[in-house]
């Protein structure tokens, strides 16, 4: 019999909720051998290693400490990184209102910064040295398609074009607009994952793959939300049946991570009208996401910021 191969894996987000779930279902897994944890926080990134060597009884882990809303510090991080990893899954982001619209040293919301752009610099990062091996995930929503039954429409621009992209990546879009921060979440998760589908067409070999992890209770994402709907996102959706916990919102991506039958270049995410559930290919739903013209405007709206 061959050996299993050993596999390594890089997580950002890792040192709460899903990310930190995924760390652990990925641990339980004899084929892999390493896995690092990103964290913006290096206590918090202590604590959670050591909750997962003692759930998991493995000690895996690796911590890489990078704030991915900074350009400068994801490049610092990448030069930590000197060996391939096979699964790469972007988990951090954040949700939230206007203060997530102030700009960083890039020019970019944080907003965007946290939940994309530090993702491009990372994954294109790791291209470029020819360290990812296998497959990257983006952590993406059905906020990009809408959720109607949340009041939150279907993201859309002025035009398609690279220009009105960038406005959004800046935060005018909203210059002489009243801010809406589902439509800015829903934007951001959209260009996300046309930027993914533009990658699976340059690197035909490798698969990039974004996947929702649904309404998932336990994570901090929402931490930025008005009172009101962070109360109602901890309490009463789990009672209406409306999200599920951290295990399964976790085991999306890592089946995305570990399963060929996850097509490169799809966005899968819950059914139509759905926030949870088994996932589906999103293109059906929303087919502007298989639009070549729209991933090469964001892909070249994102590199503006990156110069």
């Amino acid at each position: 019999m061959s050996a299993i191969k050993e596999k390594t894996a890089l997580i950002t987000g890792a040192n709460n909720g899903i990310g930190k779930d995924l760390a652990r279902q990925l641990a339980l897994r004899s084929d892999f051998s390493k896995i690092y944890l990103l964290c913006r926080n290096k206590d918090k990134a202590i604590a959670a290693k050591a909750e997962l060597e003692a759930k998991t009884g493995r000690q895996i882990f690796e911590i890489v400490v990078v704030d991915v809303a900074s350009m400068q510090s994801v490049r610092d991080g990448l030069a930590t990184l000197m060996e391939p990893i096979d699964v790469l899954v972007m988990n951090a982001g954040v949700i939230g209102g206007k203060p997530l619209m102030e700009l960083t040293s890039d020019g970019a919301t944080k907003l965007f910064a946290t939940n994309v752009l530090g993702h491009v610099a990372l994954l294109e990062g790791l291209l470029q040295k020819g360290l990812l091996k296998d497959v990257a995930i983006f952590a993406g929503s059905e906020a990009a398609r809408g959720i109607p039954k949340l009041g939150m429409k279907r993201p859309s621009f002025k035009s398609n074009s690279a220009d009105d992209l960038a406005s959004v990546i800046d935060g005018s879009f909203f210059q002489d607009q009243k801010f809406d921060s589902n439509l800015a979440y829903g934007q951001v998760k959209l260009i996300g994952a046309l930027w993914m589908a533009h990658l699976a067409r340059t690197y035909p070999k490798l698969r990039f793959i974004t996947v929702s992890p649904g309404n998932t209770t336990g994570t901090n994402a929402a931490d930025n939300v008005a009172l009101p709907l962070r109360l109602a996102a901890k309490y009463i959706m789990p009672l209406l049946g409306l999200s599920h916990g951290l295990e399964d919102g976790a085991k999306r991506f890592l089946d995305g991570a570990t399963n060929a039958g996850f097509l490169s270049g799809v966005f899968y995410a819950s059914p139509a009208g759905k926030i949870k559930g088994a996932v589906v290919d999103q293109t059906p739903i929303f087919p502007e996401l298989a639009n070549q013209a729209f991933q090469e405007n964001a892909n070249e709206a994102i590199h503006r910021f990156l110069a």
